[in-house]
C-alpha cells in the first residue's frame, strides 16, 4: 500500500495546482469550450477567483485591526462575509458561471464603498472601486462594458450628497472630506473608467477577430490533417499494390517469358533446315522482343526498389564502389578500349548498394552512348562543399541536345532508335530517384558530338530513417 506523503510535506506547487484544478472543474470546464473571447474571459474570472479567496487574509488582517482599534465592526463582519461568499462561488457546484460572476463583482464592488464609507477617500476604496470596474469589462461581454462607469458615476453622486447633506449623521469619510475636494478626487475616477470602458473592448474586438481568425486557421489544418491523413492511406495501399506487383513481375511474368524465348530458339535449332530466311528472321523479331520485355521487367522492378533507404548508414568508400564497377563492365571496357579514370573519391556515410547503382548506370550510360570508332573516356571528379558533395561523371560521348537536358530524367524517354543504341530508358530515372531520395540533384552540361558532363550532389549527412 502507498504511504501518502505528510501535509506538511507536500510541494506548495501541487497542493496549488490540485486547489485550482478543483475550482476550475466547478467553476468553468463543465460549462465553456476552450478557443473563444467567451472561453478566455470566463477562465480569466475564474483564475481571479481561485487566486483571490488565499488573498483575502490581506484585506482580513487589517480589517480586524481597525475593528480593535477603531470599532469599525461593520468593516470587519462585510469583509467575512464576502470572503464566505466568495467560498461558496468557488467551491458549490450548480452555480451558473455568469450568476458567479454578478455576486463576486456585486460584493467586490461592496467592499470598495464600505472602505471608502468608513476610511474616507485617503483609505483603499477608490483603488477598489477602480480595480473592479477594470475587472467588470474584462470578464463581462462588450455589451456590458459602460455598467462600471454608470456604477461610478452612481456611487460618487452618492458619497457627494453624504456631504452634502448636514443634518445626517455624518462618519468618517463626511467629516474628513469635503464636496469640493470629492468633486476634484471623484472625477478621476470617472475618467479613468471612461477611458477604460471605450479601450479594453476595443482591445478585446481586435483579440476576437485575432481568435477567430485563429479558430478558422486551426479548422482548416485540422481538415487538411485529415485529408493528409487519407493520402498516405492511400500511399500505403499504393505501396502495397506495389509491391505484389514486383513479387509478380519478378516471378510470374518473367518466368512465361523465358518459355517464349526457350521454345522459340529449340524451334530455330531442331527445324532450321525447314525454315526460310524469312521465318527465320520472324523468329529473331521474337526472341528479341521477348529478351528487351524481360530487361524492361528487370529495370522496372530496379527502379520500384529504389525507396527510401530502411538501412543504417555506413562509411562507404567510393573507390572501391569505382573498382568493383570496372570489374561489372570489364568486357564492354575491353571491347571499346574504354578509358575510366578518377579523381581520389571520399568515403561518404551513407549506403553502398545505392551508391554503387549510382554509378553504375552513369558509366554505363556513358559506355553506351560513346561515339563510333572513338575509344571512349569516362572521368569521375569530385569537389568538397560545406554541406555537400559535388561529383561529375565527364564522358567523350555523342553528347545531349540543351531540349533534351530534362526529358532523359524521366521513365521510358529514349532519344535514340533501339537499332542504334540498346536500353530501355530507365537507367538516368533510377540514377535520378536514388539522387533525389538520398537528398540530392543532379543536372546534365553537354554538347553534341563533344560528350557530356552529369553532375550531381550528395549530402555529407546520410538522410534520416
Amino acid at each position: 500500500m502507498e504511504k501518502k506523503q505528510p501535509l506538511d510535506k507536500v510541494p506548495k506547487v501541487q497542493i496549488w495546482e490540485k486547489y485550482r484544478l478543483h475550482i476550475f472543474n466547478t467553476c468553468l470546464f463543465p460549462h465553456q469550450k476552450p478557443g473563444s473571447l467567451s472561453y478566455w474571459r470566463d477562465y480569466l474570472f475564474v483564475y481571479a477567483l481561485a487566486l483571490v479567496i488565499p488573498l483575502c487574509a490581506i484585506a482580513l488582517i487589517p480589517g480586524l485591526y481597525l475593528t480593535y482599534i477603531s470599532e469599525f465592526k461593520g468593516l470587519f463582519i462585510f469583509d467575512c462575509l464576502a470572503v464566505l461568499t466568495f467560498l461558496i462561488l468557488a467551491h458549490v457546484p450548480g452555480i451558473p458561471l455568469t450568476l458567479r460572476k454578478w455576486i463576486f463583482i456585486g460584493i467586490t464592488y461592496g467592499v470598495g464603498i464600505i472602505l471608502i464609507y468608513y476610511l474616507g477617500n485617503f483609505g483603499p476604496g477608490l483603488l477598489y472601486l477602480l480595480a473592479i470596474s477594470v475587472f467588470m469589462i474584462l470578464v463581462l461581454p462588450v455589451k456590458y462594458a459602460f455598467i462600471s462607469f454608470y456604477l461610478n458615476i452612481l456611487t460618487c453622486i452618492f458619497f457627494g450628497w453624504l456631504i452634502y447633506q448636514e443634518g445626517i449623521q455624518q462618519s468618517y469619510f463626511t467629516s474628513t472630506v469635503d464636496v469640493q475636494s470629492w468633486i476634484a478626487i471623484s472625477s478621476n475616477l470617472i475618467f479613468l473608467s471612461a477611458v477604460f470602458s471605450v479601450l479594453i473592448p476595443k482591445l478585446f474586438k481586435g483579440l476576437g477577430e485575432s481568435l477567430e481568425e485563429q479558430y478558422l486557421l486551426e479548422t482548416a489544418l485540422k481538415g487538411q490533417k485529415e485529408k493528409l491523413k487519407e493520402t498516405l492511406a492511400e500511399v500505403e495501399t499504393k505501396n502495397a499494390e506495389l509491391e505484389h506487383f514486383t513479387y509478380v513481375a519478378s516471378h510470374d511474368l518473367q518466368e512465361p517469358l523465358r518459355m517464349v524465348t526457350g521454345f522459340l530458339q529449340l524451334l530455330e535449332k531442331k527445324y532450321a533446315h525447314l525454315l526460310d530466311p524469312k521465318a527465320k528472321t520472324y523468329i529473331h523479331y521474337a526472341v528479341d522482343g521477348a529478351q528487351r520485355m524481360r530487361q524492361l521487367i528487370l529495370d522496372l522492378l530496379a527502379y520500384s526498389r529504389v525507396n527510401k533507404v530502411n538501412s543504417k548508414p555506413e562509411s562507404v568508400d567510393f573507390n572501391k564502389i569505382l573498382e568493383e564497377i570496372k570489374l561489372t563492365f570489364q568486357p564492354e571496357i575491353r571491347q571499346l578500349k574504354a578509358v575510366v579514370t578518377a579523381d581520389p573519391l571520399p568515403t561518404i556515410t551513407g549506403h553502398s548498394s545505392f551508391y554503387f547503382l549510382l554509378l553504375q548506370n552513369l558509366i554505363g550510360n556513358a559506355l553506351k552512348y560513346s561515339k563510333p570508332n572513338l575509344p571512349p573516356k569516362i572521368h569521375i571528379s569530385v569537389e568538397e562543399k560545406e554541406n555537400e558533395w559535388l561529383f561529375q561523371v565527364e564522358d567523350n560521348g555523342i553528347g545531349i541536345d540543351q531540349a533534351y537536358f530534362e526529358k532523359i530524367f524521366i521513365l521510358f524517354q529514349r532519344l535514340h532508335q533501339r537499332e542504334t543504341y540498346q536500353g530501355t530508358g530507365m537507367g538516368l530515372a533510377i540514377v535520378k530517384k536514388i539522387i533525389t531520395n538520398l537528398g540530392g540533384k543532379i543536372w546534365v552540361k553537354s554538347t553534341p558530338d563533344e560528350g557530356s558532363t552529369f553532375l550531381f550532389t550528395l549530402p555529407k549527412l546520410a538522410p534520416e530513417e
